[in-house]
């Protein structure tokens, strides 16, 4: 008779610190909630380091957050569980998790190192400065401007 495979899930879950949290903090953040997942039965594949930036609107009255993304599979309350510990760190000011996959073999995944991504080039200047935007009325388009030359 065929060995009968540990078929678990594989969730993502993508969190936002406060842009001020210290290195050491985000270490201890990790190492908590690789302690949860391995608690729960699971196994962490790799954590992830997007670095800081600007959100797309202000979270917790803040622009800039730490975007840092946990790969890790297991049974399906697991998932609750993680979410319930992100609840209680006060860095965290958001959180998403996704399923990926079904019946992905515990034995055969493999754990991976740990990345740190570099941060993407600030973006200091406003719009207006890097030449992006230009505001409705200070200069026309070039069509319009061709037009008002013609006549």
């Amino acid at each position: 008779m065929a060995e009968a495979k540990n078929l678990v899930r594989e969730y993502e879950t993508i969190y936002l610190l406060k842009a001020e949290t210290p290195d050491d903090q985000v270490e201890e953040i990790k190492e908590r909630l690789r302690g949860v997942v391995g608690r729960e039965g699971g196994k962490v594949i790799r954590f992830t380091n997007q670095g800081k930036r600007k959100t797309a609107f202000p979270v917790s009255k803040n622009a800039r957050a730490l975007y840092m993304h946990c790969l890790y599979i297991g049974k399906p309350g697991l998932v609750g569980e993680f979410e319930r510990n992100l609840k209680m760190i006060d860095t965290v000011t958001k959180f998403q998790s996704v399923k990926l996959a079904d019946g992905v073999d515990f034995d055969a995944r493999q754990v991976e190192a740990d990345v740190k991504i570099q941060p993407v080039e600030d973006e200091t200047k406003p719009r207006e400065e890097r030449g992006e935007f230009v505001p409705p009325g200070e200069e026309p388009f070039e069509a319009e401007a061709a037009e008002g030359q013609e006549e």
